[in-house]
């Protein structure tokens, strides 16, 4: 992994997108809801400046980018349970 982010940190946009892209993810599967076009464009470019702080942390050698695929895996398995849990539940009212 310290290869990475070695590599990482010495592409600076490419870093910025991938810290991007996991905190839209994790924006997306676990907290949005249905908005207005305007007001989601809008928490997209809020989220997008609050991740230039997450970008400044990673190149200040703070484990972002582990922490967000963390969390990734931490929604999925729950989703994953969530859905499980409803399969479930609807075999068993048949």
């Amino acid at each position: 992994m310290e290869e990475i982010n070695a590599w990482l940190r010495s592409q600076p946009p490419v870093s910025y997108l991938v810290i991007l892209a996991m905190t839209a993810v994790v924006y997306k599967v676990a907290f949005a809801r249905k908005l207005p076009v305007l007001k989601s464009f809008v928490v997209y470019v809020v989220l997008a400046i609050g991740c230039v702080l997450l970008w400044g942390m990673f190149y200040l050698r703070f484990p972002i980018i582990e922490i967000l695929a963390i969390t990734l895996v931490m929604i999925a398995a729950a989703r994953i349970r969530m859905w499980m849990g409803t399969r479930k539940k609807d075999t068993d009212s048949d």
